[in-house]
């Protein structure tokens, strides 16, 4: 398992929390990113009660399914997701399918990212919702999307980091970047929208680099928007 902060070093040199973060470093990512989706659900769900049960609308139709991934599907999501995940953490070792499962629960937070990126720009267009509803989305959606685009860059060069043929070149100072060091250039592409920070070696890194930069313009120009609006309301 690759580590987050640490260098190669040998494990006896390093703390034991630092040797167990450097082993389930990515459950207890994930567990904080089902946390966040899971309070982005409620607030939204409780921001929009006047839509659920509305006749019609796309934005009707979308609130009732995020209430039903919040309680029906709930619980298929918690057994298959949240308890392996808390196991894992909890876990001394790391069994053979930890890697697969993993990158499992990666591709459903993947999926639930641009779902929710639906969603909120459905929000927007709405006039029935509290007006502070938008604002709540965006501060869990934000953290909450970086850090799934950080897992994603590092994934892909870890999947292919025995070949050293890596997809993206990062702007840190080793030549062989850390997790950390992928998040820190997720992160840096709200300051840095061009997302210089990250580089495609290839024509497919660049396209997903140019997905993410979409994303981060659509959020800010979403925060902008409902900012415009609040100030023209009072």
């Amino acid at each position: 398992m690759t580590k987050f902060f640490s260098t190669n070093k040998d494990h006896n040199s390093s703390s034991p929390f630092r040797f167990y973060l450097s082993r389930h470093w990515e459950d207890i990512f994930f567990l904080v990113l089902f946390f966040l989706l899971f309070s982005q659900d409620i607030f939204f769900i409780n921001g929009t009660k006047s839509i659920l049960g509305s006749n019609g609308g796309v934005l009707a139709t979308f609130v009732s399914f995020e209430s039903f991934i919040l309680t029906a599907a709930s619980y298929v999501t918690v057994p298959l997701f949240l308890v392996p995940l808390v196991c894992l953490a909890a876990y001394q070792g790391r069994p053979n399918w930890a890697r697969r499962y993993l990158d499992l629960v990666g591709l459903y937070i993947v999926a639930r990212m641009f779902i929710q990126l639906v969603g909120l720009n459905l929000l927007v267009f709405d006039r029935e919702s509290p007006r502070f509803a938008l604002i709540t989305q965006l501060l869990f959606f934000l953290p909450y999307s970086l850090l799934i685009w950080g897992w994603i860059y590092w994934r892909l060069d870890n999947f292919v980091n025995a070949t050293n043929q890596l997809h993206f070149r990062l702007d840190c100072e080793r030549d062989d970047p850390r997790p950390i060091d992928y998040v820190v250039a997720s992160f840096t592409s709200v300051s840095d929208p061009p997302i210089s920070s990250i580089k495609g070696r290839s024509a497919r890194a660049r396209i997903l680099i140019i997905v993410h930069g979409f994303v981060v313009y659509d959020i800010m120009g979403l925060t902008l928007s409902r900012a415009v609006a609040l100030i023209q309301s009072k």
